[in-house]
């Protein structure tokens, strides 16, 4: 079955070109972003855009060239984009932030030495409080029956 202009691309090949091309299409997205200057300021996360304003069109320019080539490789390849299934990542993220944030009390941080009584006291219950929020979201986005 020949599917594009490479007749003899196997699906185990045309799988991982088009995971491989929508990586890049990905982080495309966050490049462009940051080009047009986009800076997420928050608690403990912030980014500081450093891109020099005279560089930005030019990095936009070199974005707009490399989506160009992933299109005309989806669209010669017939390759099929792939909807991010939003929720699913999110519970994903929910399931391995679970497991950090328990390793975040007293009873894991003693691997790095006695944690101060007061510092259990304190953290203990804020990292269950954050577990249980972390759990509502999973109830949140987990199908019913």
């Amino acid at each position: 079955m020949q599917r594009g202009p490479i007749p003899n691309l196997g699906e185990a090949q045309r799988s991982r070109i088009r995971i491989t091309l929508t990586l890049l299409d990905e982080a495309l997205v966050k490049f462009q972003e940051w080009a047009q200057g986009r800076e997420v300021h928050s608690v403990l996360y912030h980014e500081a855009n450093n891109l020099d304003p005279e560089r930005r069109p030019q990095l936009s320019a070199d974005i707009a060239a490399i989506r160009d080539i992933v299109q005309e490789l989806r669209d010669s390849l017939h390759l099929e984009a792939s909807p991010l299934d939003v929720a699913k990542t999110i519970l994903g993220h929910c399931y391995l932030l679970w497991v950090d944030v328990t390793e975040m009390t007293g009873k894991y941080l003693r691997g790095f030495g006695e944690p101060p009584p007061e510092l259990i006291d304190y953290l203990d219950p804020r990292a269950h409080q954050i577990l249980r929020y972390l759990d509502h979201i999973k109830e949140l986005l987990t199908p019913g029956p």
